[in-house]
């Protein structure tokens, strides 16, 4: 097991997952934009997913083709278990986003704060390179970063903060921005964390 995996894995096997600062009773941004720009027969998969609700909100609107990757094999059964009677419609990756290989392509790839973890340059290009290769062309890129006033670490783990003329910069001229908005994420704590959020239509 990878140091990262055991890394992962510690969080969600010793904390109370309500209480993760990343936490969200209802992922509202990601789902109103998924909604808006997409039909229920279009094959989404949400990019380290976590423990997140949005695979269940989605569901519950009548999403079919979904799928989820994730790094923590404890996080993935925690999902299955709570997906039991939905698991007909939910494909399931558990490896790092930057080993990830599938014949499947996807009309929308949803990322809410995986991308701000790779630190060097290296992995941000591989990540994209995933991106392109698994995206089909007119296709949806939906991001969230921390914003330039947010944290720069979380999990103990450092992170780069991101702006709109940023993140256009690495994606290059493959992605045209569509809209882009900020959010106040409320920490379990009482605090707040800035997020920015992106979506990107594939050329």
């Amino acid at each position: 097991m990878s140091k990262a995996t055991k890394h992962w894995d510690k969080i969600y096997q010793t904390k109370d997952h309500t209480k993760l600062s990343w936490s969200q009773t209802q992922a509202s941004i990601s789902l109103d934009w998924i909604l808006n720009y997409t039909n229920k027969k279009d094959t989404i998969i949400d990019v380290g997913a976590g423990v997140s609700v949005l695979i269940d909100n989605l569901l519950d609107k009548g999403y079919k083709n979904l799928s989820l990757l994730e790094f923590s094999p404890i996080a993935i059964q925690t999902v299955k278990n709570r997906l039991k009677n939905h698991l007909g419609h939910v494909t399931f990756y558990n490896e790092n986003i930057l080993n990830f290989q599938s014949n499947a392509e996807f009309d929308l790839w949803h990322d809410r704060a995986v991308f701000h973890f790779l630190t060097n340059t290296k992995d941000q290009q591989t990540y994209i390179q995933k991106l392109n290769q698994q995206l089909k062309s007119g296709g949806y890129f939906l991001l969230a970063t921390f914003a330039p006033t947010g944290p720069k670490q979380c999990s103990e783990l450092d992170v780069v903060q991101y702006d709109s003329d940023k993140i256009i910069q690495l994606l290059g001229v493959d992605f045209k921005l569509i809209k882009t908005t900020n959010e106040a994420h409320p920490h379990p704590n009482g605090s707040t964390q800035d997020f920015n959020y992106f979506l990107f239509q594939k050329c």
